[in-house]
């Protein structure tokens, strides 16, 4: 483009000297026809075609680059998709999480209940038996001495106070 400038500068240069022997003397119109048809015309003309081939090469960019593009949105627009279907999969699982980890700590609670109440039935069952010997024992104390007696009684006491707790904690 430089080369083509400076090559129109030395066609006007040189029409100027040309027609500019006499110095003293005003451009006519046949002058400014033959300026205008030498330099003027053909460096309209090519910066016409200049123009013209540069928009058509920046039409060509613009359509590769925008074949380049268009996929890329499309690909942007399935990755958004994808994503909302997997916040979607990801609030599913996770509310099955919480209702199942509710459930667990409810069957949990429930093992917990059924254990305590395990232990409380076989407590009391030792509870009974131990009711039992002791009414046993009074009729039985002449054979046994009374410091057995006595440690029996306390044995029986202690029992009685757990039951009593356990009662209570329940």
């Amino acid at each position: 483009m430089k080369n083509n400038i400076n090559h129109f500068k030395q066609i006007v240069d040189d029409a100027w000297i040309i027609h500019s022997k006499d110095l003293f003397r005003a451009p006519t119109a046949q002058d400014m026809e033959i300026l205008i048809k030498t330099c003027l015309m053909p460096l309209a003309i090519k910066t016409q075609s200049d123009s013209l081939k540069f928009v058509h090469e920046l039409k060509q960019e613009m359509h590769s680059y925008l074949k380049y593009v268009e996929p890329l949105e499309n690909e942007i627009d399935e990755l958004a998709s994808d994503k909302a279907e997997f916040s979607d999969m990801y609030d599913v699982i996770l509310q099955e999480c919480v209702s199942k980890d509710v459930m667990c700590s409810y069957l949990m609670s429930l093992f917990d209940l059924d254990a305590l109440d395990e232990l409380q039935c076989l407590y009391l069952h030792k509870v009974k038996e131990c009711a039992c010997l002791a009414q046993k024992l009074p009729k039985q104390t002449k054979s046994f001495s009374k410091k057995v007696y006595t440690e029996l009684l306390q044995r029986f006491a202690k029992v009685e106070k757990h039951s009593i707790s356990l009662e209570l904690a329940l």
